[in-house]
């Protein structure tokens, strides 16, 4: 889908936008933004912008985002795959 968006020239020079980086920071600033909502997996981020998961792992804590797996979560998961491999 192609969505165009204008934006007025004096925040396009406020933000250092030129045509050809606008529409990907824009597309990394919508990601991020559906992804700190809960709306998007770590995944989905990396599929939406076309990054491998380490490139996608750095782009998530380069901008700061928070995990989209809670700390209480991995020790769930941890607990669920102790029982499972235990005798």
């Amino acid at each position: 889908m192609i969505i165009t968006v204008q934006i007025p020239d004096q925040f396009a020079r406020q933000f250092h936008l030129d045509e050809e980086a606008q529409s990907r920071q824009l597309l990394e600033a919508f990601v991020l933004q559906r992804f700190a909502e809960g709306e998007l997996t770590s995944g989905q981020v990396g599929e939406a912008l076309e990054l491998s998961f380490h490139q996608t792992q750095q782009f998530l804590k380069d901008h700061h985002a928070p995990p989209d797996v809670t700390a209480e979560e991995h020790l769930v998961d941890l607990a669920n795959l102790e029982r499972i491999l235990s005798p």
